[in-house]
């Protein structure tokens, strides 16, 4: 059969899909906050029967449920396996919203609401693409599973336990992991994986209590000294200034750069969507993507210490702490970046300043251009939109590729997807736009017809 049939029906099946969309983004399921946690598992597992899928959801040890769902068409078939996770991230600044994040709207070309796009609607688009192979052909051509947590976005903690203990219901021929965008033209991105996150509170305390601040002439300040500490970390160009950090950090490859240098990211969209004037890497797009995928970060993401309300408190605070999150590239490896970091305060004399590292952490991990999943979607992407995707070695975000690469030997990649640059994902009016949801659905559809 002609996958223009199948096209058609998911371009017949967008509004209906959007109003499922607004449901999802109803439910609060911010996991920082464990909210409407077991409410959002048991929507996403009726979501997948509806669809013809035999799906459950499965207790974790102190976590919310997983829920998985597979429909086997053929045995001699080869499977897709689709990861999604149904939770959400806070979303203060809640002034800064236009609406109620959990109240989506439709506002002309872009859906809004918290989770629209970091990834309840990539669940939605999928299902909307099975549904129009259904209806066009009977059934997918494909066996297709699907793997939906809800603790992404604090890390995963009791994801890696569920993936150990389930191994033969998640075994697969190729994977895709949330995430997907699309550049401002429209043109789907996909990353052949991630790289991984090493989060840690730095904490200095200097007194038992805090001290009046006419005492600061002979009382240390520890927002001072962590101030003094964070400046040996980072250099002004990002650098990390740790000895041997970057030892072992995975190199671009000819056929890597290749593909980067297509790229058709333009530079001042970015610039628009965050309202920041320059961009490292400079006005030169191949140069900020090239940045951006293979620099490892250091990123203070709050800094606290002291009185910070309305109006004055003349105050020497006791306590400082600052969260960091570091970001890593293929191949190098959590633990070892963490003695490193420890080491080098040690020996730059901050044995006052402690250590705290989250025990949520995600390894970067990343696939080869050949895999038969990139195929799939490479070629997807011609059939659902008409042209040639962008193509990363890997995502400047944190997700779940290393559990499936390296856990489960099931090749992953990032994509399909339905969001944009500018989806404000973890921000403020979360978004996407609407024909990035129909080019989504129909890139997934695609795909299923190519693997």
């Amino acid at each position: 059969m002609a996958i223009s049939d199948v096209l058609n029906r998911v371009d017949a099946g967008v509004d209906e899909s959007l109003e499922a969309l607004k449901a999802y983004c109803r439910l609060p399921t911010i996991s920082a906050e464990k909210r409407a946690q077991p409410e959002t598992a048991a929507f996403v597992r009726d979501l997948l029967t509806e669809a013809g899928f035999e799906a459950r959801e499965y207790t974790t040890d102190g976590g919310p449920p997983v829920v998985f769902g597979q429909r086997v068409i053929d045995e001699k078939f080869p499977t897709l396996l689709m990861y999604q996770h149904y939770d959400v991230q806070p979303v203060d600044p809640i002034d800064e919203w236009r609406h109620d994040p959990f109240d989506p709207i439709i506002e002309g070309e872009r859906f809004l609401g918290r989770g629209c796009g970091d990834t309840k609607g990539n669940l939605i688009a999928q299902v909307l693409a099975v549904k129009a192979w259904q209806q066009a052909a009977g059934n997918p051509p494909i066996n297709l599973k699907f793997v939906v947590e809800g603790e992404e976005e604090v890390g995963s903690p009791h994801f890696p336990a569920f993936v150990r203990d389930h191994r033969d219901i998640l075994a697969a021929d190729g994977a895709t992991i949330e995430g997907g965008e699309h550049l401002a033209d429209g043109r789907a991105k996909l990353e052949l994986g991630c790289k991984g996150i090493l989060y840690v509170d730095l904490v200095c305390r200097t007194a038992k209590v805090d001290q009046h601040s006419s005492y600061a002439a002979i009382t240390p300040n520890p927002a001072w000294r962590l101030i003094e500490c964070l400046e040996r970390l980072r250099a002004p160009n990002g650098r990390i200034r740790i000895p041997g950090w970057y030892d072992g950090a995975r190199a671009p490859t000819r056929e890597e750069l290749r593909f980067l240098r297509k790229t058709a990211l333009r530079v001042e969209d970015l610039q628009e969507y965050w309202g920041v004037k320059s961009l490292r890497g400079g006005s030169d797009p191949y140069r900020v993507v090239r940045t951006l995928i293979y620099s490892p970060t250091c990123t203070i993401c709050g800094l606290v210490s002291g009185y910070i309300g309305e109006g004055t408190k003349t105050v020497n605070p006791a306590v400082a702490r600052v969260k960091l999150d570091f970001r890593l590239v293929p191949d190098m490896r959590i633990d070892a970046q963490l003695e490193k970091l420890r080491a080098y305060l040690r020996d730059e004399g901050f044995e006052d300043v402690e250590i705290v590292p989250h025990k949520e952490k995600l390894q970067p991990s990343a696939i080869s251009l050949n895999e038969r999943v990139v195929r799939a979607a490479v070629e997807g992407a011609r059939d659902g939109s008409g042209g040639d995707p962008e193509v990363w070695p890997w995502s400047a975000g944190a997700s779940a590729n290393g559990f499936f690469n390296e856990e489960l030997g099931v090749p992953s990649l990032m994509g399909p997807g339905v969001s944009y640059d500018g989806s404000n994902y973890h921000a403020p009016n979360e978004n996407i736009r609407l024909s990035d949801f129909r080019l989504g659905a129909r890139h997934m559809a695609a795909m299923m017809g190519r693997f």
